[in-house]
């Protein structure tokens, strides 16, 4: 079967690897071998894979920069359609036009050359704007829920293309309608506030500042590891009060800097990360009585 996949990528013109380790690719170097990574660097050639893999119903899952998801041990006994190469941006008067596999630092650097603030909160977060948008992704205070307009996307459910407006996403805490399953977005539009490249400027360098400061940047990890819980105490607060910072399992430790991470410190796997997550549970839950949401998704 995965030679007739093979084929069709090669006969659309659709870059690929064969047997390709997904720790390479992933923040937190960790991951098996996944069968098939393909490229597709055009809104049709995606949506012609993806249309040719439901019909032919061989296991896939589309992802963008892996900034928050955990790739399995094992690998991935199917298809992965990466959005790397779906990078077309441009901006018109206060918009900003952007493919799914652009990364959000690359859209707030441009749109700190152009004026224009939206993004500058969401500027240190490592994942595509894709990805961004189906789990809306936030910082310091900000959603990108807060600057899109509308979403075009496919369904694979009947075949089509649709565009959908903010209002139609179901935004909410780290959730849109694609988590529910309603497709795969291809592009998006944003209203920014037109500013000044100073202005703009001047808060990314703060958003970065912070984040040097504060989080485990120059560790390998996928981001947050939890969800924030309902009440006034931060999930890392609750960790950190439980004596958790520098615990390990295997590889994988509580960041010492921020109790909210999990990094790899060398030879970390997805069990020993799954492990440290879960025992991190128990320990805020017997602590506080709070359940613990990972944030990080599993592939």
């Amino acid at each position: 079967m995965f030679e007739y996949v093979k084929e069709f990528l090669k006969m659309n013109d659709v870059e690929y690897k064969e047997n390709a380790s997904l720790a390479t690719i992933s923040p937190i170097r960790i991951g098996g071998v996944a069968r098939i990574i393909a490229y597709p660097d055009s809104a049709l050639k995606y949506v012609g894979v993806l249309r040719f893999l439901g019909t032919v119903k061989i296991k896939y899952r589309v992802v963008g920069r892996l900034s928050n998801l955990l790739t399995d041990d094992l690998g991935f006994s199917g298809v992965i359609i990466k959005t790397d190469k779906l990078c077309h941006i441009y901006s018109d008067c206060n918009s900003l036009f952007t493919y799914a596999g652009v990364s959000l630092p690359v859209a707030s650097k441009l749109l700190c050359k152009l004026g224009l603030s939206g993004f500058e909160e969401l500027s240190g977060i490592p994942g595509s704007v894709g990805g961004a948008i189906s789990g809306n992704a936030g910082a310091f205070g900000r959603e990108i829920a807060d600057s899109i307009a509308e979403a075009t996307f496919y369904s694979p459910d009947d075949d089509c293309v649709y565009t959908a407006s903010r209002e139609e996403l179901d935004f909410s805490y780290r959730h849109s309608a694609f988590k529910g399953g309603l497709g795969y977005v291809i592009s998006a539009r944003f209203n920014l506030a037109i500013s000044s490249s100073d202005y703009v400027s001047a808060r990314m360098r703060e958003v970065r500042s912070i984040r040097l400061a504060t989080q485990p940047t120059a560790e390998l990890s996928l981001g947050s590891t939890f969800k924030r819980p309902k009440g006034d105490m931060p999930a890392a607060k609750m960790i950190d009060e439980c004596g958790l910072k520098g615990y390990r399992v295997g590889g994988a430790e509580v960041s010492k800097k921020h109790a909210g991470f999990i990094i790899n410190i060398g030879g970390a796997t997805a069990r020993d990360y799954i492990l440290l997550a879960d025992s991190v549970s128990k320990r805020v839950y017997n602590k506080f009585g709070v359940n613990l949401e990972r944030e990080v998704e599993l592939l």
